[in-house]
């Protein structure tokens, strides 16, 4: 009785994440639910999660394609995307900010002014290390963004303890450019 139970209840678990698998949809642009980027500080806006396009899945025309969010009063940055598309595909993403002297925040972490680790002893890497992991995870993934909390912070990228939530609705924004 236990064997069939198990055998049966494995074929079961089998049959629904082939299900779960499947896209009806193939081909067809997927539809976004994540929320429009807002005049809210970084860290309000937070998109749902996996609900970006595949960015891969879709043509884009190719070419460079920039968004930016608000200022952020508190942190002086105001977060930027550009979006690289190549043969109708993101192939490269970049995520940084930009202060009110025209700075850009990745080459300012880079040169060591950012000082996040300085600043908090606790945090897993320097600024710059940290968002370029979650590029990475960006184009790995062809832009379906991993859960975010309300900050924006996600436990889905290793490494990555800072909020990039607003990226991927950045990320969103700047590819309904190249549509």
């Amino acid at each position: 009785m236990k064997k069939t139970t198990a055998v049966v209840s494995s074929a079961l678990l089998l049959g629904l994440l082939a299900a779960g698998c499947g896209n009806s949809n193939e081909g067809a642009p997927a539809a976004s639910t994540a929320p429009a980027a807002s005049t809210a500080p970084a860290a309000s806006v937070a998109p749902a999660a996996s609900t970006a396009p595949d960015a891969s899945a879709a043509q884009y025309k190719d070419g460079v394609y920039k968004a930016e969010g608000e200022m952020d009063a508190k942190s002086g940055w105001k977060p930027t995307v550009e979006v690289t598309v190549s043969n109708g595909a993101v192939s490269a993403v970049k995520f940084t900010g930009v202060d009110k002297d025209g700075n850009d925040k990745q080459q300012f972490s880079k040169d060591g002014k950012y000082g996040m680790k300085e600043k908090n002893p606790s945090a897993l890497a320097e600024w710059h290390e940290e968002v370029a992991k979650a590029e990475q995870y960006y184009i790995d993934n062809k832009g379906a963004a991993p859960a975010f909390n309300a900050e924006g912070k996600t436990d889905a990228i290793s490494g990555v303890s800072i909020s990039v939530g607003e990226y991927w609705t950045l990320a969103e924004k700047a590819l309904e450019q190249a549509k």
